[in-house]
């Protein structure tokens, strides 16, 4: 009756064998190691398995063994002994389950020089893994291993090393079990220290590393293969007197003083693992560090141990942006779920940072995850928060977020491409002061021309060119004319003969004459397509079609020169070339910089509580002003008239800052302070000298009236402003 309604204990246990590798551990121990997986998922575990046979001579003293093993490592947690996960007996058979790991013999073996190195940093950090595991065991736990050997030690898929094989463990009072075979039973077997049995075991387990097995006690006198570093401790190791052993403290500092162990994998392990005890300092230069590291460390230790380290700080610390390199470095490993689902994250939070240094570490890299977002995420959560950057106070920031578009082009939807980056365009080419923004503006919109909607693509490309060809500033006048010719085959026949070609011929009394010699080229490429057609009318149904419906045309030889030259670099500027830490000061006086010249500005007015007497020295002076003003006006606006913007392609921005989403209501100016409310009046020379000093006076109370209602109004907005003090934010618009 019970066995008809007794559970089957084989269901309730979670995982399953996948695999049975033929590992040599099988043959050395009471387990046969399988690959596995937990039920209805992907994860990879390990599954030990051992077969109850009551036939075999001491059956019952192996399966006590096997369940000894299972009690203790059930109970026993520490970073460098076996994970438990699950174990189950079911019928004849005990299953273990733990973290994916392969014995260190297979490991080991599969290695083609252990004398790299890498792998002298790999066995070093691993060795000290196995020390701080005995550690624990011995003087934490209370605990004795009694089987230290490379049979018994297992590596995880982060390249850690971990004890396992805990079926002959007992208590540090208890005297050694005796063993099936005598041939890891340590000399003198009477425990006479906590560590005595263990540190031989250690001992053995350093000389397998370089040998092999062992096959008898006295091949552990060859030394040859051990590395000279060790041998000044591992004859101690191994003494037939358990009193002559080290302990772990003396074989530490030994191997650190012989420079074993103290490389850089070991030390990263060990700042990853304290790293919340570091302070702040030791914290920032050891993650700046971090990325020039990354390239010497095995694989699978950046992947599984480095990685999940830095993602778990990266929730809890402060220092978010030193961790980003080279978290995004090790990105590159995961497949696309998995940098969706753990790196994303954190990319989206750095966006959301009003720190300008972050922006700038999200911008210099953008190029290693931007083909790896997801084209709804980055339209709906990134591109928002990127394009701010577009009217960023500083140039740096400016500059990068336009080179940055090319890395995304391809994925933004009709609006953010065609509406949204193509208004910030126009406006940073019209309006922007840095020369060098103005050229890579130019040269991003030639880069991702074949993105743009076929439909509106021409426009906007003339309308842009056409305005580069009259910028003041000449590496943009020649970005523009290779624009025009690497972007010839965009171009309706009507459009190159009635917009591109003029536009063009304008620039061919340019003072350059690097500028003019590229236009001559480009528009005799255009006059040679014009004449193809006029020779062949058939060209003309063709060539046209392919403008509408083809997002790359095929593109003829006298415009790969220009191709060449858009694609291939931006423009570089000294702005982009500023370090770090330049950007960091730049955040900081950013901030103070227009409230503190407005405070200067405004003191000064303050000061000046006087009116002038002399009528005609305050005229002259505001005449002088209008004139110095207007003058300044003309130099830097003389890139920005309109023409050649007046098409209705969406490319044109008008003055209205908010029409682009940037806030103007905290504007100290008034705009009348440039109209022409503030300039004395102008009098008749034949009016009457008494009506006109009557009305002369009028008017300058009337006028001092209106000067000193604004004077008050702006000193109320700036008394507002310093209490406030709220911090220049990314995309605020500059005083």
């Amino acid at each position: 009756m019970w066995t008809i309604f007794s559970r089957d204990s084989s269901k309730d246990f979670p995982y399953e064998i996948s695999e049975s590798p033929s590992y040599g551990f099988n043959e050395k121990s009471l387990w046969k190691l399988n690959k596995g997986k937990k039920k209805n998922t992907t994860q990879e575990v390990s599954i030990f398995e051992f077969l109850i046979n009551d036939d075999i001579p001491g059956s019952e003293t192996r399966s006590a063994l096997a369940k000894s093993a299972v009690k203790h490592l059930k109970t026993l947690k520490h970073p460098n002994i076996l994970s438990f996960l699950e174990s189950s007996e079911v019928k004849s058979i005990i299953y273990l389950s733990t973290e994916y790991v392969e014995p260190l013999e297979s490991f080991i073996s599969s290695q083609n020089n252990l004398h790299t190195d890498i792998m002298k940093q790999y066995i070093a950090w691993g060795i000290s893994n196995i020390i701080d595991g005995l550690k624990f065991l011995n003087f934490e736990a209370k605990l004795c291993h009694n089987k230290v050997n490379i049979w018994s030690v297992f590596v995880n898929k982060a390249g850690q090393w971990k004890l396992g094989e805990l079926e002959y463990m007992n208590s540090i009072e208890n005297s050694p079990p005796s063993y099936a075979s005598g041939l890891y039973c340590a000399p003198g077997n009477q425990r006479q220290s906590q560590f005595s049995i263990d540190i031989w075991g250690l001992g053995v387990l350093i000389w397998e590393v370089f040998n092999g097995p062992l096959s008898n006690q006295s091949a552990l006198k060859i030394s040859k293969k051990i590395p000279k570093e060790i041998l000044t401790i591992y004859p101690k190791l191994i003494a037939v007197d358990p009193m002559n052993r080290p302990s772990y403290d003396t074989v530490i500092s030994t191997l650190r003083e012989q420079g074993y162990f103290g490389n850089d994998l070991e030390k990263t392990m060990t700042s990853l693992s304290q790293y919340h005890i570091l302070d702040d300092f030791q914290r920032t230069a050891f993650l700046e560090k971090l990325p020039s590291l990354l390239e010497t460390f095995p694989k699978n230790i950046a992947l599984y141990n480095v990685l999940p380290s830095l993602l778990e700080m990266f929730n809890y610390v402060k220092e978010q942006k030193v961790i980003f390199p080279p978290m995004i470095k090790l990105s590159t490993m995961l497949d696309d779920q998995e940098f969706e689902e753990k790196i994303v994250p954190c990319i989206i939070k750095l966006f959301e940072s009003n720190d300008r240094a972050t922006r700038l570490l999200l911008l210099n890299s953008i190029e290693l995850y931007a083909s790896r977002l997801n084209a709804d995420l980055l339209n709906t959560n990134i591109f928002p928060l990127l394009v701010s950057g577009l009217a960023d106070a500083s140039p740096t920031i400016r500059e990068l977020t336009v080179r940055s578009m090319v890395h995304i082009s391809s994925k933004l939807n009709y609006n953010n491409l065609n509406v949204e980056l193509m208004r910030h365009f126009a406006r940073l080419q019209m309006k922007d002061d840095q020369g060098s923004i103005r050229t890579n503006t130019t040269v991003c919109l030639g880069k991702i021309a074949q993105h743009l909607d076929p439909k509106n693509r021409s426009k906007i490309l003339t309308s842009a060119f056409s305005r580069a060809l009259k910028d003041p500033f000449q590496p943009s006048r020649m970005a523009g004319v290779s624009a025009f010719s690497a972007t010839q085959q965009y171009y309706p026949l009507i459009e190159v003969s009635t917009r591109v070609l003029p536009a063009l011929c304008q620039v061919t009394l340019d003072p350059e004459k690097g500028v003019r010699d590229i236009t001559f080229q480009t528009i005799k490429g255009f006059l040679g397509k014009l004449e193809n057609v006029s020779e062949d009318a058939r060209l003309k149904e063709k060539l046209e079609e392919e403008v509408i419906n083809t997002t790359n045309p095929a593109i003829p030889t006298w415009a790969g020169w220009a191709v060449t030259t858009v694609t291939s670099k931006f423009y570089s500027s000294k702005t982009s070339q500023k370090d770090e830490k330049s950007i960091e000061l730049s955040k900081n006086i950013s901030n103070n910089t227009n409230v503190n010249n407005s405070e200067q500005m405004y003191s000064n007015l303050i000061k000046d509580n006087t009116v002038k007497n002399v009528y005609n020295e305050r005229q002259v002076e505001n005449i002088n002003t209008i004139q110095n003003s207007l003058n300044q006006k003309n130099a830097m606006d003389d890139s920005t008239s309109s023409n050649g913007w007046d098409d209705d392609s969406g490319w044109n921005v008008g003055d209205d800052w908010e029409s682009i989403g940037v806030d103007n209501s905290n504007s100290v100016k008034d705009k009348s302070d440039f109209g022409w409310e503030d300039q004395e009046p102008i009098l008749l020379e034949n009016s009457d000298e008494a009506a006109k000093k009557a009305e002369a006076e009028l008017l300058k109370e009337e006028m001092r009236k209106k000067r000193e209602e604004r004077k008050q109004e702006r000193i109320r907005q700036l008394e507002s402003k310093r209490n406030s003090k709220q911090s220049l934010k990314l995309g605020g618009k500059r005083l």
